[in-house]
């Protein structure tokens, strides 16, 4: 009778074949549930926005969430694989001062909002395109700049000139 442990090609595959076994995920016998594919960083709730008319009609709410610090402003939607109409990301910068985005790792069309300190939706960038490193500039000054998903401004007639409200969940204050 062969002793087929002693043969290092033979203990090679045994080990080869036991890694790939338990890398393999789940068994039938295993009972935990599948875990979910890594999506990219997932949104945090914030707050919420509306949106409002020149008229002071609300036309649409969502949630957001906020990105009121260096690191956060750096690195924004980036990464990103999807994000529902019911979803933005509201930046938010101490000074009025004219500002400019790009789509650097950014995964998904948006659309861009530059926002004036007083609300007043000061202009929009629409269907961005995902991963382009080129300038989008705002026409004039704003203090805050909302992302939401590409198509969001058409679908729901948020034009220049409307005006947004929003509110922290976490210690509610009003813009």
């Amino acid at each position: 009778m062969r002793n087929y442990f002693q043969r290092p090609l033979f203990v090679a595959l045994l080990l080869a074949t036991s890694l790939f076994q338990a890398c393999d995920g789940p068994t039938a016998t295993d009972s935990s549930p599948e875990r979910p594919r890594h999506l990219g960083p997932q949104f945090q709730k914030e707050g919420i926005l509306h949106f409002i008319s020149a008229e002071g009609d609300t036309l649409r709410t969502i949630d957001i969430e906020i990105a009121d610090t260096e690191s956060e402003r750096t690195i924004g939607l980036m990464h990103r694989r999807s994000m529902p109409d019911t979803q933005g990301m509201l930046f938010i910068f101490e000074e009025e001062e004219r500002r400019s985005f790009w789509m650097r790792n950014t995964l998904i069309g948006l659309d861009i909002l530059y926002i004036r300190a007083n609300g007043e939706i000061e202009s929009i960038a629409k269907y961005t395109v995902p991963l382009d490193e080129r300038s989008i500039p705002s026409k004039g000054p704003a203090t805050f700049v909302l992302e939401v998903i590409e198509g969001f401004c058409d679908r729901y007639v948020v034009m220049e000139g409307g005006r947004v409200a929003f509110e922290r969940t976490d210690a509610v204050q009003t813009q």
